[in-house]
């Protein structure tokens, strides 16, 4: 009579694999976190737009720069110092955010996000106009959500417009002598081009789905783990 052979599971997924694992796990479910952390940020950001949408406009100080959305009015002129952040697309177009120093007469020198303007071509810089006189603006002191990522050192060129790949507004004020906070010019403003974007920039669809992406590759390489530890059984008798 035949003897019968019992079948035992061994998990045995190998070195490489269990290396593997352990250094990708911890990776994969801190992007995810990450990403949550930045969607709550958002948020967070978000309810403080609509919170000072009530609000009237101030005058510029360092106490009401340092606020988030608070709504600035300016009165001054506008100096030739412009950037022209560059690989920029607005409604299919390709082209440049405008940011300009603007000398306000309480405050100084700031930096004004005028808005969008299109390129003709790479080689082509926008001729961009501003107001002679002086002028009363509406602004709002934008917060920072972070900067893309470069590599290398971004040069820039010592001569005005000043072409450049990130809006590091640390830098920017550094090399015009302005106040560093981004301050957006609302919609119907003198001055304004095509206005930039104010509370579509602070949803958290984004950062959701980048979480749920990290978490779920962090799944499929638990059960990939297991499936690979497990796929040869091991009989004995």
């Amino acid at each position: 009579m035949a003897c019968e052979r019992e079948v035992m599971m061994k998990f045995d997924p190998g070195w490489r694999m269990t290396a593997f694992f352990f250094l990708m796990m911890p990776i994969l479910l801190g992007l995810g976190m990450w990403q949550v952390e930045r969607g709550e940020q958002k948020r967070a950001l978000e309810n403080q737009y609509l919170a000072k949408l009530t609000e009237l406009p101030l005058s510029p100080s360092p106490e009401t720069l340092s606020q988030p959305f608070q709504a600035l009015r300016l009165s001054g002129r506008y100096h030739p110092e412009i950037f022209l952040l560059d690989n920029q697309v607005s409604n299919g177009s390709v082209g440049f955010w405008v940011y300009q120093v603007f000398s306000d007469r309480s405050h100084g020198k700031l930096l004004i996000n005028r808005g969008f303007t299109a390129s003709a071509g790479r080689d082509e810089l926008p001729d961009i106009q501003a107001p002679a006189q002086d002028i009363t603006l509406i602004a709002t002191a934008w917060p920072q959500l972070g900067l893309i990522p470069a590599w290398g050192d971004q040069q820039w060129s010592a001569s005005w417009p000043k072409v450049i790949q990130r809006a590091n507004v640390e830098r920017m004020a550094l090399a015009s002598g302005a106040w560093p906070v981004e301050l957006r010019l609302e919609p119907g403003q003198p001055s304004v081009l095509e206005p930039a974007p104010f509370a579509s920039r602070l949803s958290d669809d984004k950062h959701r789905g980048y979480a749920v992406t990290w978490f779920g590759l962090a799944v499929v390489l638990f059960f990939g783990y297991g499936y690979l530890g497990l796929r040869h059984p091991v009989k004995r008798g």
